[in-house]
């Protein structure tokens, strides 16, 4: 199409690795959270993972769970803010996608323990804008010896949200958004010590925005779980299935239902100083897209926590990087604070 040439005239785009052929991650996944439960012996610790998830900002409108925080007992709280930054170029038969935009998240959740049981909420705020750091992305890449993938032809700070199927148009913005994300609710229940059942919703708070809410109400459970190797070094992970309401910016276009799951190493260097590294997994939420950017997405996390920053408050700082360039955004840089209240 004319839009995706005239794009391409100002930028340069390098053909992203396909690494996904021949590959079943989420089965790979399960193998991995087996060995985690049969190998390893029992932490009676919640929550020591990070809240992330893939933020493609095609599909923030679509429920992909936070890991909740939670405490021993009585209430929780944590707040987290996430900066993503992402460029594509993409185009594969009859599909086309162009995603320039750089998406800021802030997650709220208040959790709360009683006995066996727990209950979680996390609220979000989103907001789409043309950003104001892709020159530090492209510095970023360079220093690691990272892809581009064609951002650093690209003109600096632009917001351009772009898809195309079969000769519809189906996604064509440049316009910057803000606002109230669907609202997770979700119950989670302590089968073992280091083994928790989680269902969950996502109901939606009358935002009008597309980017933001797909305007129904999504469902999904998981199982989470935590392992101890040694003293420093323990394991954790999740896996689930989301049902998501078929609405939102692309309606009619989404799989019956998706995988997703994390699963993680933390080393406890000392009581004030913990490393984690971290992947984010999910299958495919749109159908038939022969897409990177809506393939299976895979990330690693990589994460410094200080449990002791000050009386009762835990602070993480972490990055994300896609694995399988073109599978999920570039980069996210993150912080996140977390405290037991009562």
């Amino acid at each position: 199409m004319q839009i995706l040439a005239n794009w391409r005239e100002i930028v340069s785009t390098s053909d992203t690795l396909d690494c996904m052929d021949g590959i079943k991650p989420f089965q790979l996944f399960i193998m991995v959270i087996t060995f985690i439960v049969i190998s390893t012996h029992v932490l009676a610790e919640s929550s020591i993972g990070l809240p992330t998830r893939s933020q493609n900002p095609l599909l923030q409108g679509y429920f992909l769970p936070v890991t909740p925080h939670i405490g021993s007992t009585g209430w929780s709280y944590s707040h987290a803010l996430y900066i993503t930054n992402t460029y594509q170029v993409e185009q594969t038969g009859a599909e086309q996608a162009i995603v320039d935009v750089e998406n800021t998240r802030y997650d709220l959740q208040a959790n709360y323990t009683q006995e066996l049981w727990h209950f979680n909420i996390n609220a979000s705020l989103i907001d789409n804008s043309s950003g104001f750091m892709d020159q530090t992305i492209e510095r970023w890449h360079d220093f690691f010896g990272l892809p581009q993938a064609g951002r650093d032809k690209a003109v600096n700070n632009q917001l351009k949200l772009y898809y195309a199927k079969d000769g519809v148009v189906l996604v064509d913005s440049e316009t910057a958004d803000n606002g109230i994300s669907d609202l997770q609710l979700g119950i989670g229940y302590q089968l073992k010590d280091n083994l928790q059942l989680w269902i969950a919703a996502e109901i939606p708070l009358g935002t009008s925005y597309d980017f933001i809410s797909n305007d129904g109400i999504d469902l999904a459970g998981w199982l989470s779980l935590n392992s101890s190797i040694n003293e420093k070094s323990h394991l954790y992970g999740t896996a689930g299935l989301a049902i998501p309401h078929q609405g939102g910016l692309l309606k009619n276009q989404l799989n019956d239902q998706y995988a997703f799951g994390q699963f993680g190493w933390r080393y406890i260097l000392n009581p004030d100083i913990q490393f984690l590294i971290q992947g984010d997994y999910h299958s495919p939420i749109i159908k038939k897209s022969n897409l990177d950017i809506f393939d299976h997405s895979f990330q690693a996390q990589f994460a410094l926590r200080l449990p002791n920053l000050l009386d009762g408050l835990q602070l993480d700082i972490f990055f994300s990087e896609d694995l399988f360039p073109g599978h999920a955004p570039d980069i996210t840089f993150s912080i996140r604070i977390a405290t037991v209240a009562f």
